[in-house]
């Protein structure tokens, strides 16, 4: 199987290339025969005639006005491909944070059991989206259609067997998954359809599938090719998706997927995301809080993969690029607006929920998104500036003096400790209702998904105690377990199978990426490889 590393200096082309490569010779074979795999490999040679090197420029600096739409030929080449893509249920899965569509059903479901499963999905959608303008936005254009209506009976079956315990609707969901993925395949051949609202949408909710229902690594790089999917069709979409108020902010949630991909990843945000972002900003108020953190987080991801690819190299030049990306997160949130500040409590009650006797409050379901979006990256910055002094104070010919050295290493670690604190404190809002008894409050704990990667990031990072790492293993099992997300227990059982997290930088895991280690691992067990396999 063809590596799934990307490469910073791929093209456009190269990489959608990538993708449908590693598609063709890990599934075409199978489900398709091998014939589609040749006339992907002839693809893969033409695109890489085109590439062109990636901008190195940080997001704050980029032109508004490079953005330059696909040619007429690339058009019809990315439609080609795009519809030649097998979305198939080994090779796709996600993580992070899910979108559930909110419109009316035009199409009625074959079966009742179909109607709750779309209906449970609809009801919970606040859970996985920020506010209720897009919604209301979404259900006028996509109108429900099939493929939309199928991702969402999928995920909803899946999301009910595991948080109710029932097989048997596993089962079920695995076969409406199929068939969602072959109607998104039929959208994504139809000129019309494949730059349609509902077909971002579908690509994006298939995710969600793989959230709910992955139980090995595999799962988790799969999600990876759903995000190079979005990105794609992102692209093809062009500056049209911009001129209504749900195209922008479905480019919006699709740009949150890519930066959490970057950063999971260590690669730096696509130039064309960059470019187009850009161009959104003249849609949008670019002074609130949330458009300004990810203008940072974009250059955020810059600047870790200049350090990975030794474009930024010397502990002085790291430490100091490090420190500046920490004191411009740190001067957005100094002052923030209403909808951003929490309050804190202090209890002694239900420690097994509440880290240390204190959680917080927040007014805004989805500011604690954001809020902990930033605290992952200046945990991730400050263990780059530590690694970086330890190196530095065994070297012949330090760049900073002992004085120096152990004042930034002691302000860098209070600001770690603050944001670990501050993660493990946002828990109890992300997962309280996991502890009802009442059924519908156990399925909102579904919004446990939201807080699997920085409680992960918590229980890895390199200051994180023996009690820590613990609590945070038990409370991703624990969400796994209630609130129906299967990879959430996967990554707690990581947790607890890593004794010693001080190597973890020194790891493979950490500089080839978690999501590279997975290359190999099959989907689904191997019996139950017939009720999802597609058809020739």
């Amino acid at each position: 199987m063809p590596s799934m590393q990307r490469q910073e200096n791929t093209s456009y082309r190269d990489q959608l290339d990538l993708i449908f490569r590693d598609e063709s010779e890990a599934v075409i074979g199978k489900a398709k025969g091998k014939g589609k795999a040749t006339t992907k490999a002839k693809a893969s040679s033409k695109a890489k005639q085109k590439q062109r090197p990636s901008s190195n420029s940080p997001s704050s600096i980029s032109s508004s006005d490079n953005w330059n739409p696909p040619a007429d030929g690339d058009q019809e080449y990315l439609k080609k491909e795009l519809a030649e893509l097998v979305l198939e249920p080994k090779m796709h899965g996600g993580f992070v944070q899910e979108m559930v569509p909110f419109g009316s059903f035009s199409l009625p479901p074959k079966t009742s059991l179909e109607y709750r499963a779309q209906a449970f999905f609809y009801s919970k959608s606040p859970l996985w989206l920020r506010n209720f303008e897009l919604l209301g936005a979404l259900c006028s254009q996509t109108n429900a259609d099939e493929h939309l209506l199928a991702s969402m009976s999928a995920v909803g079956l899946a999301s009910l067997s595991n948080t109710l315990h029932t097989p048997e609707l596993l089962t079920r969901s695995r076969k409406d998954y199929v068939t969602a993925l072959r109607l998104t395949n039929a959208a994504l051949r139809s000129p019309t359809e494949v730059t349609k609202d509902s077909t971002l949408f579908s690509v994006m909710i298939l995710s969600i599938y793989e959230t709910v229902t992955g139980t090995n690594e595999r799962s988790l790089s799969a999600w990876t090719e759903h995000v190079n999917g979005a990105t794609a069709l992102v692209k093809l979409r062009g500056l049209e998706q911009f001129e209504t108020d749900a195209g922008q902010r479905m480019f919006l949630q699709v740009l949150g997927y890519i930066m959490l991909s970057c950063i999971q990843r260590t690669i730096p945000m696509p130039e064309h995301m960059i470019e187009l972002r850009n161009i959104a900003a003249k849609h949008m108020d670019t002074r609130k809080t949330a458009w300004r953190s990810a203008g940072i987080i974009i250059d955020f991801t810059i600047f870790r993969a200049g350090i990975r690819d030794s474009r930024i190299v010397g502990p002085r030049n790291v430490v100091n690029g490090a420190l500046e990306i920490d004191k411009r997160f740190a001067e957005v949130f100094s002052r923030v607006p209403k909808e951003f500040r929490y309050e804190t409590i202090y209890t002694d009650e239900n420690p097994d929920l509440v880290w240390n006797g204190m959680y917080h409050i927040y007014s805004e379901h989805w500011s604690a998104q954001i809020w902990n979006g930033t605290r992952t990256c200046r945990i991730l910055l400050g263990e780059t500036i530590r690694d970086q002094l330890i190196t530095d104070a065994k070297s012949l010919a330090p760049s900073f003096s002992p004085e120096e050295n152990e004042a930034i290493m002691r302000d860098s670690t209070v600001v770690s400790m603050q944001c670990q604190r501050d993660i493990l404190a946002s828990v109890p809002q992300h997962t309280s209702a996991q502890d009802s008894t009442e059924p519908a409050l156990m399925l909102t704990g579904s919004r446990g998904n939201f807080i699997l990667w920085p409680l992960y990031l918590v229980g890895v990072m390199d200051l994180s105690s023996d009690e820590v790492r613990a609590w945070v293993s038990q409370r991703l099992c624990g969400i796994g377990d209630v609130g129906g997300i299967n990879q959430a227990r996967l990554l707690g059982e990581f947790i607890a199978n890593r004794n010693n997290p001080f190597q973890w930088e020194a790891n493979q895991v950490f500089k080839d990426g978690f999501l590279e280690m997975a290359e190999n691992q099959a989907r689904f067990e191997e019996s139950d490889e017939e009720g999802v396999r597609l058809d020739g």
